[in-house]
């Protein structure tokens, strides 16, 4: 079994608005990650940081997805994956965030198929740079380890993948072969980018 998590609970300091529900190409942002990640696993996870949101993304959302609000309030991403972990059923979890719009399900299954009998699977640039924000963690190892980073003060996700022994790092030009322009990992964080990413989806759509 297969689990996604969408991290949603954070506030846009840039955007000033909430990225998962803003409108991008008629439909909202959040329901381009789930068209692309639905195919590929048995769960959809969404976690929010207050019950205001859950009501908001409930309405959008209605019975596509589980959504969860986080189990200590504070917003930040280590305790959205930690509320997603909770709660996943699947031995892994995809966890992503819900400005990153273009989630190509081939590549999903790819990571997954690369985290299996691992860890978990995570790309890397050159520079030993990795992408927390969509990859894939082993559930039951990375909670606990998740938990210990919380107890320490130490909010960085990527820290997960620091910690746990046996993470399968994937060249970044391995995912560029499959997806040329690194749209996978395209995140939407201000109003220019909002522009480029309906360009994008209309190209994409043959418009």
């Amino acid at each position: 079994m297969r689990t996604a998590i969408v991290l949603a609970g954070g506030d846009s300091t840039r955007m000033k608005r909430d990225k998962g529900l803003l409108d991008l190409a008629d439909e909202p942002m959040v329901c381009h990650i789930l068209n692309g990640v639905s195919a590929v696993v048995d769960e959809v996870l969404i976690v929010v940081g207050s019950v205001e949101q859950h009501g908001k993304y409930s309405d959008v959302l209605g019975d596509r997805a589980e959504i969860l609000i986080d189990v200590y309030g504070d917003g930040s991403p280590l305790v959205g994956a930690i509320t997603g972990l909770q709660r996943a059923r699947g031995e892994y979890a995809l966890i992503t965030a819900c400005d990153m719009p273009f989630v190509v399900p081939d590549v999903v299954r790819w990571l997954f198929a690369e985290a299996e009998g691992h860890d978990g699977a995570t790309f890397e640039w050159p520079n030993g740079w990795i992408e927390p924000f969509f990859s894939v963690y082993r559930v039951e190892p990375s909670l606990r380890i998740a938990g210990e980073l919380f107890e320490e003060k130490n909010m960085r996700l990527r820290m997960i993948l620091r910690r746990l022994p046996d993470v399968k790092h994937i060249p970044i030009d391995s995912l560029r072969e499959r997806d040329p322009e690194l749209l996978t990992l395209f995140d939407v964080d201000t109003a220019e980018v909002i522009v480029e990413a309906e360009k994008r989806l209309q190209k994409m759509d043959g418009g």
